[in-house]
C-alpha cells in the first residue's frame, strides 16, 4: 500500500549534536543507505527523545527495512508527540495492516483523512481494506475520493477491479482505460482491460490488450491462456494453439486450460490431441 514518509513539524529547540546526528541520518536515508539512516536516527533520538519528527523517519527507515513491530512503535510516539499529524497516521497504519491488525489500520487511515481530506494515500489504504473485506461500496467511496485528491494509473486501476469483481463490466473498462492512458507500460494495466474486454465478448480488442502485456512482461504466462482463448474465438486456431501450448508449459495441470486445447485441437481436426485434453480436462477439474 502507498504511504507518506515526508517530513513532519519539529520543536523549535535542538540540542546540536542531536541535530548533526538527524541531519547525517536523513542524507543517508536520502541515498538509500538505511543502516547508517538507522543508526544516525537511534543517535539523534537519545539526545532529543521528545521530537516528533525524528520518530517519524526512524519509522520510515525501519519500514523501509521491513521492521514492521519496530516501525509501529516509532510512528505511535511521533503520533504521540506530533498530534493527528496524517502522514504520520497513514504511516501507522501501513505498518499496523503489515502486522495484521486491520481493523487499528482502519482506524489509523480514518483519523489521518480527518486531519487531511485530501491525503490520497489514505484514502486507497482505506479503500483497499474495504475491497478486501468484501465492502465495495465503502472501497469505490475511497477510490474515488483518493482520485479526487490525486488522479494516477493506481487509483483509477483499484476503481476498476472494484467494479469488475461486482460484475460491472462497463465501469470496470472505463476506470482500466483511465489506467492505461495514465500509464501505458503497466503491464497489469494492459492486463486486466483484455480480461474486462474479453468478459464483453470482445475477442479482437482483448486479444490486443494481451498481447501488450506479453510485450511489457512476457513472466505474465497466464496471459498467453487468455490470448489463446480469445484467438480460437476469433477462429484463428493455430495462432491459438501456438499461445496455449506456452500457457501448458506454466500450468500442465488447469483443467480450463486442456478444455481450451480440445476446442482448439477439435477445430484442426486434430482428433486425437482433442480427446486427450477433453480426458485431462475432465480429471483436473
Amino acid at each position: 500500500m502507498p504511504n507518506r514518509d515526508q517530513d513532519i513539524k519539529q520543536p523549535a529547540a535542538v540540542d546540536v549534536r542531536a541535530a548533526e546526528a538527524f541531519a547525517r541520518g536523513r542524507s543517508a536515508e536520502q541515498q538509500g543507505v538505511y543502516d547508517e539512516a538507522l543508526a544516525a536516527y537511534r543517535e539523534a533520538l537519545a539526545g532529543a527523545p521528545g521530537h516528533a519528527e525524528w520518530w517519524y523517519r526512524l519509522g520510515c527507515v525501519q519500514r523501509k527495512q521491513g521492521d514492521f513491530g519496530g516501525a509501529h512503535e516509532a510512528f505511535r510516539k511521533a503520533v504521540d508527540l506530533g498530534g493527528e499529524d496524517s502522514r504520520a497516521l497513514t504511516n501507522l497504519g501501513t505498518v499496523l495492516d503489515e502486522l495484521g491488525r486491520r481493523a487499528e489500520a482502519m482506524q489509523m487511515y480514518l483519523r489521518a483523512i480527518a486531519a487531511d481530506p485530501l491525503n490520497a494515500d489514505a484514502h486507497h489504504n482505506l479503500g483497499a481494506l474495504y475491497a478486501e473485506e468484501g465492502r465495495p461500496r465503502d472501497a469505490v467511496r475511497c477510490f474515488e475520493a483518493a482520485i479526487r485528491a490525486r488522479p494516477d494509473a493506481e487509483g483509477y486501476l483499484n476503481l476498476g477491479m472494484v467494479h469488475f469483481r461486482d460484475d460491472a463490466y462497463d465501469e470496470a473498462l472505463s476506470y482500466f482505460e483511465q489506467s492505461v492512458k495514465l500509464s501505458p507500460q503497466s503491464s497489469n494495466a494492459q492486463y486486466v482491460t483484455g480480461i474486462v474486454l474479453q468478459k464483453k465478448g470482445l475477442y479482437r480488442e482483448a486479444a490486443d490488450r494481451f498481447r501488450k502485456t506479453l510485450e511489457l512482461d512476457n513472466r505474465l504466462v497466464r496471459a498467453h491462456f487468455h490470448l489463446g482463448t480469445c484467438l480460437r474465438k476469433l477462429e484463428k486456431h493455430e495462432e491459438s494453439l501456438a499461445s496455449l501450448l506456452r500457457a501448458l508449459d506454466a500450468f500442465p495441470d488447469d483443467g480450463r486450460l486442456h478444455y481450451q486445447l480440445a476446442l482448439t485441437y477439435d477445430a484442426l481436426l486434430m482428433r486425437q490431441e482433442a480427446r486427450k485434453h477433453y480426458r485431462l480436462a475432465r480429471q483436473e477439474r
